[in-house]
């Protein structure tokens, strides 16, 4: 049996059922065993690929939008990117930084919980003096003037899994049945969700299932307190809570992969695959609202990304031959980011604003 397994079965037996996001916490995050405390791979090899691990063209174009943010505020500036993952966006957009002449000194700094993806931007990312690595705890309230920012970071935040049910507030919790995991309905653990979905006007059909990260509002609050003025950029799968928990999800958004391919029961495999549902940017911006966040933009990545030059820098990588097989994959990966419906559809860019006098 797999220890996690065996750690959780034993909480189970001694406390009695517990709440899906616990679980889905443990699967990912348990120190020793959760799937992103391990050898996790991230990219061809991987259970999954991100936009960075496509083409170095995210990370260049995105490099121009963080420039023409900063050049709003006065420096010193700082880039913080939250999950930095195997290191490969920080590499891109540090050497589009560093190809700029015009470009200031900007202090760059990570927050990586993965003891091995830590080790994997480390190698990647080289000695850089202006590169560091630092927790949530490590700053101080109103510290940092520029951009916090992350890509694919919100969607493996554990979920609430809720419904209604006759009326009521539920929640998916996990039991045994025998020595095999099994749902189960409970009372709600953060009653908070209901008052969210009462404050955006939105009522769930009965029985629909919506998997809610509501660790994203205390999340979000406390990084914006630590803006003194700038920006929070996210960047991931999702949409607004109207689409997600909409009758276009009745079983909720919650997705499994393990060695690439879509797993349907997120109950098995624990700690060997990962766990991700859709981020509902609603609440990211509910929560942005009481941490003096406004929203500056919202759009499809493809439109974001079109907005800075995608298809002029796109055709200056397509002009010439491939010189070889890594070339040629590279621009073939470009049609990830062009092509409607695909990555650049799926994935949304959400970009707050904190003014230095606290208002958004």
């Amino acid at each position: 049996m797999r220890p996690l397994e065996e750690k959780l079965k034993t909480r189970i037996r001694e406390a009695g059922p517990i709440p899906f996001r616990d679980f889905m916490h443990a699967a990912l995050y348990d120190p020793e065993h959760g799937y992103y405390m391990r050898r996790v791979e991230i990219g061809a090899r991987g259970d999954y690929l991100t936009s960075a691990h496509l083409h170095p063209i995210f990370g260049e174009l995105l490099a121009e939008k963080f420039l023409a943010l900063l050049r709003d505020l006065a420096p010193p500036w700082t880039l913080w990117e939250w999950g930095a993952g195997m290191g490969r966006l920080a590499a891109d957009l540090l050497a589009a930084l560093e190809r700029r002449s015009d470009a200031p000194s900007i202090r760059y700094l990570i927050c990586e919980i993965s003891p091995h993806l830590h080790q994997q931007q480390r190698r990647l990312l080289g000695d850089r003096s202006h590169v560091a690595w630092v927790g949530e705890g490590d700053l101080a309230a109103e510290s940092l003037t520029g951009i916090i920012f992350s890509n694919e970071l919100l969607d493996a935040f554990p979920v609430h899994r809720v419904l209604r049910e006759r009326g009521q507030w539920r929640e998916l919790y996990v039991t045994l049945r025998g020595e095999t995991f099994a749902w189960t309905l409970g009372e709600l653990t953060r009653p908070e969700i209901a008052r969210y979905f009462e404050e955006i006007g939105l009522e769930l059909a009965e029985g629909h299932i919506a998997d809610v990260a509501f660790d994203i509002v205390p999340w979000l609050r406390r990084v914006a307190a630590i803006l003194r003025a700038g920006y929070v950029v996210t960047i991931d799968y999702g949409d607004t809570a109207d689409r997600l928990y909409g009758r276009a999800h009745p079983m909720g958004t919650l997705r499994c992969f393990y060695r690439r391919r879509l797993v349907a029961d997120p109950l098995s495999r624990v700690g060997e695959q990962d766990i991700t549902a859709s981020v509902d940017f609603t609440l990211l911006e509910y929560a942005g609202r009481t941490a003096g966040l406004d929203v500056l933009e919202f759009k499809s990545q493809r439109e974001f990304l079109m907005e800075l030059g995608l298809l002029e820098r796109a055709s200056m990588w397509l002009r010439s031959a491939p010189s070889s097989p890594e070339e040629l994959a590279a621009q073939l990966a470009l049609k990830h980011f062009l092509v409607p419906g695909d990555l650049g559809q799926a994935f949304k860019v959400l970009i707050q604003r904190k003014r230095a006098d606290g208002s958004g």
